[in-house]
């Protein structure tokens, strides 16, 4: 009966991550991808081969199976419908693991409750799951990973290492950052243990993977490889403007590309915005460090995600091992379990009231912050929105009995247009094929002409908003169709 105390704070974030898509129901990028996906999966009655359908760079379905597995269980219309409410209810999942893991350290109610808190007083947990990708499974199941690891540090248990390969294998088939921070982790833990214990469960975990998967991880892999390679050649682009380039922040309209900018300019601040427990868990860390006990394994989880977000933010050569922030997501439940321990450890010292005080300052804090952005990068968000004037474009291209072959700007509206329209756009199906359509991504390297020319491309859908028909630099051209901010535009 304890366990259900874990439920209303678990629901209370479940609302706060949801609310935002109730209010815009047409946000979303990759989900456009994830439902053409799901298509595949009921049409070839299985994991997906070879995608081909509106893709014009068509390759082999290389994505992590688990997430469209789950999917495809449910029917296709409750699924497109309610898409957004896919990763809060994960979430949700791992809030109660972490009230009862947080029980189960301590015996103490108390800290199992503040530890839901303080955990969905994290921004940047808030604000990963505003649509339906398998991110918050990925990270449910890597805290079941360590935990075990932890324990298995411990005392031994075999129990712990069959519970560490299970969760490590479903890592590798459900999300490619964690698995790829899981291999982090091992090699760095596998270090500062000086044993093999960790690095051998990643090695068994990715056999098992392939074993149950019947080999397609290793289409998985080689996927992931690609895109890794694709991205140490272009990283310094990630965040540029696909047609004017690397222009000016205050001239850029994308809201999601300044606030990466800001993570460049001083990461170690914007990390504590973005994860404001950590701070507790460095001082702890620096000052306080608990030695000999699974909390000083907990503290070190945190340390090396922290190191591992600065790094791979700090050195531009290593940015393209992934968005430097999103580690830190990995160790939001540890920082905020070590950070209730820490306050409730002082309440009874002189510092208890100015401590609780500064928590609570924080806490306040971060809600705004995850409030501003909800409403800033969800709610208003127009670039990454399906918005009436897209759905009357949309109309008129699905209505064409010849489908024409699209170059879309940006790329963003690639798979939705596929999705909404039928119509071939030239995009790449696989990470393995992402080199393919390097003319165009992340940036527009040729003249649009001879892009055209070179990939028989038809015709042009813009979004004004993003940028104008005298940024193409097309020359001559024909405006066939124009619906608010978009236009349908042919060279001739």
């Amino acid at each position: 009966m304890i366990f259900l105390l874990s439920i209303p704070l678990a629901l209370a974030a479940f609302i706060l991550e949801s609310y935002p898509r109730f209010i815009n129901r047409e946000y979303g990028v990759d989900i456009w991808t994830h439902l053409l996906y799901l298509k595949e999966y009921h049409r070839q009655k299985r994991i997906p081969k070879r995608i081909e359908n509106g893709f014009l760079v068509p390759g082999e379905y290389d994505y992590p199976p688990v997430f469209i597995w789950i999917l495809s269980k449910l029917p296709f219309k409750l699924v497109e419908k309610y898409e957004f409410l896919f990763s809060p209810f994960f979430d949700l999942i791992h809030l109660i693991l972490i009230f009862v893991l947080s029980y189960l350290f301590t015996s103490n109610i108390l800290i199992a409750m503040l530890t839901q808190l303080l955990y969905i007083l994290t921004p940047i947990i808030i604000l990963e799951n505003s649509s339906a990708t398998p991110r918050s499974l990925g990270y449910t199941l890597f805290t079941v990973l360590m935990t075990s690891v932890l324990y298995l540090r411990e005392n031994s248990n075999p129990y712990f290492l069959v519970l560490a390969i299970v969760s490590g294998s479903l890592i590798f088939l459900t999300h490619r950052f964690t698995t790829q921070s899981f291999l982090f982790f091992a090699v760095i833990f596998g270090v500062l243990w000086k044993s093999l214990i960790f690095p051998a469960i990643f090695v068994i975990s990715f056999l098992a993977a392939v074993l149950i998967s019947r080999g397609f991880y290793l289409k998985v892999l080689r996927g992931h490889i690609g895109n890794l390679k694709f991205w140490r050649r272009n990283i310094e682009y990630r965040f540029v403007h696909q047609v004017k380039g690397d222009i000016k922040q205050s001239e850029n309209r994308d809201f999601i590309f300044r606030v990466y900018n800001r993570f460049l300019q001083f990461p170690p601040f914007v990390l504590e915005i973005t994860s404001p427990w950590v701070l507790f868990v460095l001082y702890i860390f620096f000052f306080e460090f608990p030695a000999g006990s699974i909390y000083s394994l907990m503290v070190l989880w945190v340390v090396v995600s922290y190191i591992l977000a600065l790094v791979t933010i700090w050195i531009p050569n290593l940015r393209f091992l992934g968005e430097g922030q999103r580690y830190l997501e990995l160790s939001a439940f540890p920082a905020a379990f070590l950070a209730a321990i820490f306050l409730l450890s002082k309440l009874n010292l002189g510092i208890g009231l100015t401590l609780a005080i500064f928590y609570s300052v924080i806490g306040v804090l971060a809600l705004v912050t995850i409030v501003v952005i909800q409403r800033k990068a969800i709610i208003n968000e127009k670039l990454r929105t399906l918005t009436p004037e897209m759905k009357k474009m949309f109309a008129y291209l699905k209505s064409l009995k010849q489908k024409p072959r699209l170059l879309c700007i940006p790329h963003q509206i690639t798979t939705n247009t596929i999705y909404h329209t039928g119509c071939p756009v030239f995009v790449n199906a696989s990470y393995a094929t992402i080199d393919e359509i390097s003319d165009v991504y992340p940036y527009i390297r040729k003249p649009i002409r001879q892009i055209m020319k070179d990939h028989n491309l038809d015709y042009i859908l813009l979004n004004q908003d993003y940028a104008t028909i005298l940024d193409l630099k097309l020359g001559s051209y024909k405006k066939i169709r124009e619906e608010g901010n978009f236009v349908f535009l042919k060279i001739t």
